[in-house]
């Protein structure tokens, strides 16, 4: 028999944060629970129960040292709920992807969209996804769904981010079919999409396939609907559920796997195909209670915790011994007790400290193992580029002491606390935060930490997500981070997307703090997204209605109309006849007489009677005449001076270029340009 386990069976990456993250925290700090199971595998589940995380359905159920949100997610109110409770501390497990979907229900409610959601109207991250939404998304399973929902302006369609690719494709298809102006987001996480091409490619070097998985787990039925379509599939939870008779029918098996089954049950279906048995061989040693070993002083022994008190912890450590561990044995946080560090039936290593044969008194300590296990778990943190967190202890000078446990202290300078400059450290004093060890130095017992690092490659996952995500002409939500003379930087999600001032309104703007301010939420449209330069260019005003729409609806050739002067140019005056709409008076069209420069007889400014010569809609400009609206007149005064007097004026001197060659054009098309327009320059 041949088998092929697939490359990426098993736990995904954001399951596998979880379960490791659980673990951790539970070793470090004691039992806990989470809110509903972490995922839909019950030998997970059990799992994580023997090792002190049990599950809770309700917040008013937690106990233990913390509540995790499972990577489904939950409701606003659930969270703000768990927000507000004392005890025990929360730790939001929410799968990335999954609080993108999230976000997105969250802005579209705000914005007053219909939400649809592809997925399991059932599944908790779909119940979660609903919450964020107000309540008001609706819950689609197929295309056909779509046919009870009225078309309407402002609709988008997400997934729920396990639901099966290829019929979200349909669902799709149909919805833009049907609002050809909705919006899509494709939210299925890739590692879901990538199992099921793996699946296709698998599929044609085997016979058969099994997929391992629970049957409550939604990406392994989706897997598992897509291995029948290719070739003879079966579904099971273990090795315990696989059958013979499925063996007995094929040579070369595929063994693929959803992303909630843990990498043991995988190997333990392996074993079993492997020795074409329907048992599965436990052998297991036991202890036979013939004789009673004590334990020797400087031994490390393994018990469980049999009662906690203010002073002392009772360890069974086996042989019908009970060791005492003093408080003073423990490294104890601030503020922390016995009773907050250990939990009765809880396995514990101790190391032995004294025998006394006479009282049957054994003392022990966790100190010594607790440190030397911690400098273990730093050293492979190092090694591995594990995060791991501690407390800010002492701001000083030069940079933080961090707490990292078990009596164990790092140094972290300041140059490696963060990307930015910071002037003052004491924002961060008993503060927790997150880092990675960059040296460790055993014999000088030297640890040296860094925030820059974790900082850094959050920026970069943030940047990288943002820009595989963004789409040019979406529309999103962001905060004004900075102002300057050229623009506005947005903050986008933990990048910078630039407004330049050309983009901040449709009327003219002189500094982007005429009509923005730090701190103030826009939404903005995407004009351009270039990775390899790390730039996004957006508008502010593509949001806002184009108000050369409503001049084409309002204004019309030959209409005379007041404007406002905004600008003067050597080739004539810009001039505002409605808000974000400019004409240009061309210097011929300023006045009856000869002008040499506008400013002679206009200033920035003034409002003035003009005629409209002519619209041009498709390059978005008006030719107005001040002129023909009888605005400035010849003035005799000013001949007088030019020569008048001695009867030398000319028709010339009097009506200026008016006859200029270029006045007399034969064909003026839309998309030519009026006298002296070639000259503008480029900004203009």
């Amino acid at each position: 028999m041949e088998i092929i386990v697939a490359g990426k069976a098993g736990f995904c990456s954001g399951v596998n944060r979880a379960v490791s993250f659980l673990l951790d925290n539970a070793e470090k700090y004691g039992a806990g629970v989470t809110l509903g199971p972490l995922v839909h595998n019950e030998e997970v589940i059990s799992y994580l129960s023997d090792h002190g995380v049990d599950v809770v359905e309700l917040p008013e159920e937690a106990h233990g040292a913390f509540i995790a949100i499972r990577t489904h997610g939950v409701t606003p109110e659930i969270l703000k709920k768990l927000e507000t409770m004392s005890t025990p501390r929360m730790i939001d497990l929410t799968c990335p992807r999954v609080r993108k979907v999230q976000k997105l229900a969250e802005d579209y409610h705000k914005k007053g969209y219909k939400i649809i959601v592809f997925g399991n109207r059932n599944h908790p991250e779909v119940i979660g996804i609903v919450g964020w939404s107000g309540g008001t998304a609706e819950v689609i399973t197929h295309p056909d769904d779509l046919e009870n929902i009225e078309k309407q302006n402002g609709i988008v369609l997400i997934s729920q981010t396990t639901g099966n690719k290829e019929l979200f494709e349909k669902v799709i298809e149909s919805f833009m079919n049907k609002f050809p102006e909705g919006a899509v987001y494709n939210t299925l996480c890739p590692e879901t999409g990538l199992r099921q091409e793996e699946v296709t490619e698998l599929a044609r070097r085997v016979e058969a396939l099994i997929v391992v998985g629970s049957k409550m787990s939604a990406n392994t039925k989706a897997l598992y609907d897509k291995c029948r379509q290719l070739k003879p599939a079966c579904r099971i939870a273990n090795a315990g559920e696989l059958k013979n008779s499925f063996l007995k029918g094929y040579n070369r098996f595929g063994v693929v796997a959803g992303a909630s089954t843990p990498s043991w049950t995988i190997k333990e279906v392996v074993e079993k195909m492997e020795n074409e048995s329907l048992e599965v061989n436990n052998e297991e040693g036991f202890e036979f209670e013939g004789e009673l070993r004590v334990a020797q002083v400087g031994e490390q022994v393994t018990g469980k915790i049999a009662r906690v008190t203010a002073d002392e912890v009772f360890v069974d450590i086996g042989s019908k011994t009970e060791a005492i561990l003093p408080a003073e044995e423990v490294y104890l946080e601030d503020n922390k007790s016995l009773t907050d560090l250990f939990v009765p039936e809880e396995s514990i290593e101790v190391t032995v400290l004294d025998v006394d044969d006479q009282e049957g008194k054994i003392t022990v300590s966790h100190k010594r193992l607790a440190r030397d296990s911690r400098l273990n778990e730093l050293e492979a943190a190092m090694t591995d580029e594990k995060i791991i967190t501690g407390r800010v202890k002492q701001v000083i000078p030069a940079g933080l002491i961090i707490d990292l446990g078990h009596g164990i202290d790092g140094f972290m300078p300041g140059s490696l606390v963060d990307v930015r400059y910071i002037p003052d450290f004491n924002e961060f004093q008993n503060r927790e935060i997150e880092f990675k060890v960059q040296e460790y130095d055993k014999e000088k017992g030297k640890l040296i930490l860094s925030r820059k690092k974790v900082v850094e490659e959050e920026n970069n996952r943030k940047k990288e997500e943002i820009f595989n995500t963004l789409e040019a002409g979406s529309t999103i939500s962001g905060v004004i981070k900075r102002l300057t003379n050229f623009g506005a930087f947005v903050d986008i999600g933990g990048i910078d997307g630039l407004i330049h001032i050309s983009e901040l309104s449709w009327e003219r703007v002189g500094h982007p703090s005429e009509v923005l301010k730090v701190g103030e939420e826009v939404e903005v449209k995407v004009i351009e997204i270039i990775p390899e330069k790390d730039r996004i260019s957006l508008s502010l005003r593509h949001t806002q209605t184009d108000p050369w729409t409503k001049a084409v609806e309002e204004l019309e050739n030959g209409q005379i109309v007041t404007g406002k002067v905004t600008r003067l140019v050597n080739f004539g005056a810009f001039i505002e006849i409605m808000p974000g709409v400019e004409g240009l008076a061309h210097i011929s069209q300023l006045a009856d007489f000869h002008v040499n420069n506008p400013a002679e007889v206009l200033a920035e400014g003034e409002n003035v009677e003009v005629k409209i010569l002519e619209i041009k809609p498709k390059s978005k400009r008006i030719s107005l005449s001040i002129k023909e609206a009888g605005g400035i007149s010849v003035s005799m005064e000013g001949i007088s001076g030019n020569g008048m007097d001695e009867g030398n004026v000319t028709l010339g001197d009097v009506f200026g270029d008016l006859f200029d060659e270029g006045d007399f054009k034969k064909n003026d098309k839309d998309n030519e340009t009026e006298p002296g327009e070639e000259k503008i320059p480029e900004g203009e």
